[in-house]
């Protein structure tokens, strides 16, 4: 992060040290959302766009989303700290709906979606398609936020963060394919369906290498905490960067590198105090990624465009909810003739 600082700024020290003012007004403007979020009960990430929107105009300097960043740094930092975090015998347990949601659901959430939107908004199929498969990633930092304040089973918390954890991977590479029809023309249904399957296991395969070569050195570092915050950082960045460098999915490679370090450290005498502090610093890192990112959001939102496009946007989010309606319900009533039975009531939180 700090290259990209240098490189936006030019070596520039006047410019650097606006960015420094900037990014100080970010974290109390941060802290003060945080605080007023909880005291109101409003969902943090909503208070974070919205004061994006209000303190986009008096910041000292205009600052924006970089994509490189995002995909390169925010998204394997995020991405790492889910996988971490998620215990795998859970996870096990529940796989089926997990699975269901994340690979069927996505695309007939993505299919309505776009039908929707190609309909509706007269856009063309390419266009629509990628609209889909954004809208029909699950964001679950708001509901995780409040299952931490309520008392929810276990079960139903493992597939929200299943679900959120997996769909990325199925989105990604969906994204990819249809953005590749779109600039080629040339892909056909069996092409894709072949290059699904070999960036999802070339993720795999990454994933486990980079997991089960990092265990051994975790463990040997286990009486210096700091340095296997240092180890668990260069996995998680590692593994992007290397699937990216062999054309295979990253998302899949950092997800399964996080489940083999959060779950096979366990059995390998690892001290509680380390882990602590490991799953600590992730937990921060998370949070802190997440913070910027709506932020963010919020200072690249102009007011004017979205008054001029704000039909569309509603006729989105409905075409998005019903995407994941025919999605959510449908398939989860499949799940209880091989596999427990998920509560009506589940299905409600799962949809919403």
């Amino acid at each position: 992060m700090t290259i990209q600082i240098f490189a936006l700024v030019g070596g520039n020290q006047g410019q650097f040290a606006e960015l420094v003012t900037v990014l100080i007004i970010l974290l109390l403007v941060a802290t003060i959302v945080a605080l007023l979020s909880r005291r109101l009960r409003v969902p943090y990430v909503s208070g974070l766009v919205l004061a994006g929107l209000a303190i986009s105009e008096v910041l000292p300097r205009r600052i924006g989303l970089d994509s490189s960043l995002i995909i390169n740094l925010f998204l394997p930092i995020l991405l790492f700290e889910a996988a971490i975090n998620t215990d795998i015998s859970r996870l096990r347990s529940t796989l089926k709906p997990i699975l269901l949601l994340a690979g069927p659901g996505v695309v007939i959430s993505c299919g309505v979606t776009a039908l929707c939107l190609k309909f509706g908004l007269s856009l063309g199929w390419a266009p629509a398609l990628l609209v889909g498969v954004i809208l029909a990633i699950t964001d679950t930092v708001s509901v995780i936020a409040v299952f931490k304040e309520i008392s929810v089973p276990s079960r139903l918390i493992t597939i929200v963060e299943g679900e959120s954890l997996f769909n990325d991977g199925i989105a990604l590479v969906l994204f990819s394919l249809i953005l590749k029809f779109y600039s080629t023309g040339s892909v056909t249904v069996g092409a894709g369906l072949k290059e699904l399957v070999i960036v999802i296991v070339g993720g795999l395969i990454v994933g486990l290498v980079l997991g089960y070569l990092g265990i051994g050195l975790y463990v040997r570092s286990e009486d210096d905490p700091l340095s296997s915050i240092l180890l668990t950082v260069a996995i998680a960045l590692s593994a992007f960067q290397i699937s990216q460098f062999f054309g295979v999915s990253g998302v899949v490679a950092v997800v399964v590198a996080g489940l083999v370090i959060g779950n096979l450290e366990l059995s390998r005498s690892v001290s509680a105090s380390s882990r602590i502090t490991v799953l600590s610093f992730w937990e921060y890192a998370g949070f802190g990624v997440n913070t910027f990112i709506f932020l963010l959001i919020g200072l690249e939102i102009n007011l004017s465009t979205l008054g001029k496009t704000f039909p569309a946007v509603l006729l989105a989010v409905l075409a998005y909810q019903t995407g994941r309606f025919l999605s959510v319900y449908p398939l989860l009533a499949v799940v209880g003739k091989f596999d427990r039975t998920i509560p009506f009531r589940w299905q409600h939180v799962l949809f919403l």
